[in-house]
């Protein structure tokens, strides 16, 4: 389907729908977010030691009386170099069918483009609720590696984590009770219908102080089964989730990855009134022991998609939230592949410079081996060199 094609058939539901309702609500904002990198150690792979990611985001919510609502955010982006080993602190996109995004710059050192991270119309049926295009999804319960999100999941060092990038698919949530729901999704989450082509359920079940949820779908050519729980003992959340895939990769038959499990369990506990923490450890069985694979496996369409974060099989980490003062908050997370022994720390301050203002500062330390004598991956972290950035968020 081409632009104009969607363009036309996008104003044609707008015009009936503006005819039948006349009763409209406008919600107008945004936010510009800006980051600027510097690699105190000599970076591998690119030849400069600063980089740069901004993003103006304008977002637009307009509501048809109580039933239908219109969601449209419109995102500019520059990046420098377009490449950086340090940008996923700020921002992973989820690959997309419709083509809704252009590249208004490209060239070696920069990068300007701009896009429609939202475009979706929404109808809400009493306990029915049904939403249509490009719209962010999240399943799963894990924060640093989730097992049941294949909807362009953040990043585990991610600290940007406000707005989630776009799907394009057909969404219906049917309540069923309390806090608990079926959620029925189909579209395309890729650039290919055919490779990428999804079709999914996800039930969540609410009993007592607890959450149950189960899954299972075709995703990207795999058959994928999942659940997940969350409960409440004691002041501490707990949470877990698990998912098998029967992969319909043909290359995965060549990484003898034709299935696999991957889990997560981890717990979340406000300390103190001033400090909170939340631990998780992970088991990847898409990864590997062997770093010395590590080049071959990171090339597979799992991991340029985002849906696999790690390199290696076992993971573990966690972050500390402490807030030093009512507008200074400090957050150290750090990130340990237990299959080679790497480890990422993440340190932040982030300070509320105004009502509308945030101000972050923080670095990026990968501590491990890089490279061996001749050439070959030995740590995933190890090949994060050590750097620095400032950040900011100006919300209007």
């Amino acid at each position: 389907m081409g632009f104009d094609q969607l363009a036309r058939i996008l104003a044609v539901l707008l015009l009936l729908i503006s005819s039948e309702l006349t009763a409209q609500s406008f919600k107008f904002g945004g936010s510009v977010r800006g980051y600027q990198f510097f690699s105190l150690e000599e970076p591998l792979f690119i030849d400069r030691r600063d980089s740069e990611i901004w993003f103006l985001r304008l977002t637009d919510e307009t509501s048809f009386g109580k039933v239908v609502s219109l969601e449209v955010h419109s995102l500019f982006s520059l990046t420098s170099p377009p490449v950086s080993q340090t940008s996923l602190i700020a921002y992973r996109g989820a690959p997309k069918f419709l083509p809704l995004q252009w590249d208004l710059v490209d060239c070696e050192n920069l990068n300007v483009g701009f896009g429609l991270d939202r475009l979706n119309l929404q109808f809400d049926l009493n306990k029915v609720r049904i939403t249509v295009g490009r719209q962010a999804v999240t399943w799963g319960v894990s924060y640093f590696w989730p097992a049941l999100d294949l909807f362009g999941p953040f990043a585990p060092q991610q600290i940007d984590r406000e707005y989630k990038s776009g799907v394009d698919i057909v969404r219906m949530v049917v309540a069923l009770g309390p806090f608990s729901e079926l959620e029925v999704l189909g579209g395309v989450l890729g650039p290919s219908a055919k490779r990428d082509g999804s079709v999914g359920a996800l039930l969540r079940w609410n009993v007592g102080s607890a959450d149950l949820g189960f899954m299972g779908g075709r995703f990207h050519r795999d058959n994928v089964l999942g659940t997940f729980i969350t409960a409440d003992v004691r002041g501490t959340g707990l949470r877990g989730e698990l998912s098998w895939t029967d992969s319909g990769d043909p290359l995965d038959t060549l990484r003898h990855r034709e299935q696999f499990w991957r889990g997560t369990v981890g717990l979340d506990r406000q300390v103190t009134p001033s400090l909170t923490m939340n631990l998780e450890t992970a088991w990847n069985g898409y990864g590997t022991c062997d770093p010395s694979k590590y080049l071959a496996l990171i090339q597979a369409d799992r991991y340029s998609r985002g849906e696999v974060s790690g390199l290696g099989k076992l993971y573990t980490g966690g972050g500390l939230t402490w807030l030093a003062q009512p507008l200074l908050t400090v957050v150290n997370s750090v990130l340990v592949n237990l299959s080679d022994g790497s480890v990422l720390w993440v340190p932040t301050l982030q300070w509320s410079a105004g009502d509308n203002l945030d101000v972050v500062a923080g670095g990026q330390v990968g501590l491990g081996p890089e490279l061996s004598p001749d050439g070959e991956i030995e740590s995933e972290y190890g090949l994060v060199p050590v750097s620095i950035f400032g950040s900011m968020r100006l919300y209007f």
